[in-house]
């Protein structure tokens, strides 16, 4: 059987695996295996978003998520919603968080009255009796209403987990209405409320409603005339009402009475008509006296003879009684308040202004921090004009809730009261802040202005020792700040868990190869290899450093290591023939012939100290410099030419081979240039030059050609950076 037809049934059975799998189980097999746990545990949890399918219940082990930042979610039944921000690079690390248990409230009714009845939980409508529901824990305000009954209000503290039963019994409102009595010298008489009949006299009437009503009682007796009178009732009391009924007047004559000024009070024989212009209908002829009284005017009388069945039309114009000019006087009990007459200032109040010209006048009283008092007043001779300003304070008002059992409210560094709390702050700059035990303080500034609205304050305490959402984000944003200024010739560490790799050409090192690596906050330690072509140097790097602010980092760095490089053969006369040329094939045979040349090794050690400063430039790079102690040893016996050299003298070939190293000690003086171009890469150039110290020789003849040291060095490279959350 051909093989592909052995592997058919196999291929099958994978596509229909493959179908039958969801992708997002695929997916998450492709995901890095972490662990999740909470407290309490049985939560659900959601990653990025719940809409998105859960994927387990805690506490949950290996469960694979994709690399990357994301969002867990974390919902339990009478648990607030949890929100972790995690970044998952590491498999198996365990992610965990506390979820605050809510506080559950249940309202039930009493009686029948209560049943169906509206809840609230601070203010705001959440359902009807019977009720239960869920709250942060904390103080909160329950209500429950009905139209007709007395509102039910209640304070409760509740702690998380907490449940509170509470039964709710609605009584009605008081009554809203009183009564009359009505009595009367006339019994019988009908009795009309507001034009409705209510019985006859004498009478009680009960159940009318609150207000003016317009009482009339109406004999059966034409001869009398009936009563008409406007009362206050008021609730849950009685007004009492003596009507007496009078003969109707016979026929005779009538009068029209004016008066200047209006609204003077006429009587005619010493019983009042009412405000002028006044009349009066059925008056006996003869003679009569009218008499007009008004405010601040002398009292004018009159006589007036009536004819049976004519009019009578008299005008009385009264004087004016002399007095003072009249004054100002404006109070306030506000501190540093002034007082403004039309426009004018005039002071703080007291304000008494003497023989004020008669008029209509402005008054208005300022004072910082409250709301103007505007107001008018008349002045005339013999009335003053006396104000008392209320002055309100001017605020904003204001709702402080906070997720923390007994958190209580301060202002300005004083109690206000317990979260939640809800009132009215002066305008202006103000330091609130929210404590509660076992909790970091929350403090924030905030600059109140006028407004009609409430400005709610939902503050989110986080226990002590943990990081607020706030100071999250600040410690990621500055490790992303870090890695995005790091730069690795500077003489500032590289961050906590960073790496950078740098590669670099130049002279006298043709390549170099370098890693460091950020240990503490303190510590930078790396090793590299270069090459010389001659010679490939191994060096290890530990480094201090510190950075007393942005700008600026000092530190000290020992650099150590040796290299190696090929062997040659020696020069010396025992490689040498008797007749002066040199052996190139070696021979054990005597005469002519000669002995192999012994093979001398190349290599160096080395030791270098260097202290180093570096100016920080704003997120683009910086400049270093560093003085440095370099020992060196360097075993090197030849030359391109083939001749033993050590600083500039050649060596005797009898001499041991151990002579010709070349032991040096030498200070060096050397800066660096580098830019940043993104969080990942840099660009540097660097230049080192020897201050005092001999020309080290093996740095000399890079290319084999017998170059002498050239004492000055440069280089240029990139930096790659990695790590520190990537």
């Amino acid at each position: 059987m051909p093989r592909r037809k052995q592997f058919a049934p196999l291929m099958a059975a994978a596509w229909l695996l493959a179908s039958l799998v969801p992708a997002g189980a695929l997916a998450q097999r492709r995901g890095i295996p972490i662990n999740i746990e909470s407290t309490p545990a049985g939560a659900q949890v959601f990653v990025d978003s719940a809409q998105q399918p859960t994927i387990g219940t805690t506490p949950m082990r290996n469960v694979r998520v994709e690399r990357g930042h994301h969002t867990l979610i974390f919902r339990l039944a009478n648990h607030e919603e949890g929100h972790l921000e995690v970044d998952v690079r590491r498999r198996r690390e365990t992610f965990r968080i506390v979820l605050n248990a809510l506080s559950t409230i249940q309202v039930s009714a009493t009686n029948e009255a209560a049943t169906g009845a509206a809840v609230r939980v601070d203010g705001q409508p959440v359902g009807n009796i019977p009720y239960q529901g869920t709250v942060q824990p904390g103080r909160h305000l329950i209500q429950v209403g009905r139209e007709g009954y007395v509102t039910f209000s209640q304070w409760a503290s509740l702690d998380g987990g907490q449940v509170l039963t509470l039964p709710v019994t609605l009584t009605p409102e008081a009554p809203q209405t009183g009564s009359i009595l009505v009595a009367g010298d006339v019994s019988g008489a009908a009795i009309y409320v507001d034009g409705a009949p209510h019985g006859v006299t004498p009478n009680v009437l009960e159940s009318i409603p609150a207000g003016q009503h317009t009482i009339e009682v109406r004999p059966d007796d034409a001869s009398l005339t009936p009563f008409r009178q406007t009362v206050l009732v008021i609730a849950g009391e009685r007004v009492n009402l003596n009507p007496t009924l009078r003969p109707a007047r016979a026929a005779g004559g009538s009068l029209r009475v004016i008066v200047r000024p209006v609204g003077a009070i006429v009587s005619l024989d010493g019983e009042t008509l009412g405000e002028a212009p006044a009349g009066r209908e059925g008056i006996a002829p003869g003679e009569h006296i009218i008499e007009a009284t008004a405010e601040g005017y002398e009292p004018g009388q009159q006589p007036v003879t009536i004819e049976d069945g004519r009019q009578k039309v008299v005008s009385i114009t009264l004087q004016a009684v002399a007095r003072a000019p009249g004054r100002i006087v404006v109070n306030s009990s506000a501190d540093g308040a002034v007082v403004m007459i039309d426009g004018e200032e005039h002071g703080s109040p007291p304000v008494v202004i003497e023989n004020a010209v008669a008029g209509t006048h402005a008054i208005a009283v300022r004072a910082a921090g409250r709301r103007e008092f505007r107001t008018t007043c008349t002045v005339a001779p013999g009335h003053d004009c006396d104000v008392t300003a209320t002055l309100d304070a001017v605020g904003t008002p204001v709702r402080v809730e906070a997720n923390a059992p007994d958190a209580r409210f301060f202002v300005d560094d004083e109690e206000v009261g317990p979260v939640p709390w809800e009132g009215t702050l002066p305008i202006g700059s103000h330091r609130v802040e929210v404590r509660a035990e076992g909790y970091t303080a929350h403090v924030e500034q905030v600059a109140l202005r006028v407004s009609d609205q409430t400005r709610l304050f939902n503050i989110a305490l986080v226990h002590e020792g943990e990081l607020t959402p706030e100071q999250r984000e600040d410690q990621v944003a500055d490790q992303r700040r870090q890695r995005h200024d790091a730069v690795s010739r500077g003489a500032g560490v590289l961050p906590d868990n960073m790496t950078v790799l740098d590669m670099s050409v130049g002279w006298p090192y043709l390549a170099d190869l370098r890693l460091g690596i950020g240990i503490l906050d303190f510590l930078e330690a790396g090793f590299g290899i270069r090459s010389l072509g001659v010679l490939t140097e191994f060096e290890g790097r530990v480094k201090l450093g510190w950075r007393p602010i942005r700008q600026v980092s000092l530190g000290v760095e020992a650099r150590f290591g040796g290299g190696i490089g090929p062997a040659r053969a020696s020069t010396s006369t025992e490689g040498r023939t008797s007749s002066g040329g040199f052996c190139s094939i070696p021979s054990t045979a005597s005469g002519a012939g000669c002995v192999p040349a012994p093979q001398h090794p190349t290599n160096s050690g080395f030791l270098t100290l260097q202290a180093m400063l570096s100016l920080h430039f704003n997120r683009a790079g910086a400049f270093s410099l560093w003085l440095a102690s370099d020992f060196t040893s360097d075993r090197w016996d030849f030359s391109s030419t083939n001749r033993n050299v050590l600083h500039g003298q050649e060596l005797d070939a009898t001499l041991e081979p151990s002579l010709s190293r070349d032991n040096l000690a030498r200070l060096r003086l050397g800066g660096a240039l580098e830019f940043v171009l993104n969080q990942h890469w840099n660009v540097f150039v660097m230049m080192d030059g020897i201050l005092a110290g001999h020309d080290r020789r093996i740095l000399g003849d890079v290319l084999g050609a017998g170059f002498s040291d050239t004492q000055l060095y440069g280089r240029a490279g990139f930096t790659y950076k990695f790590g520190l959350g990537d």
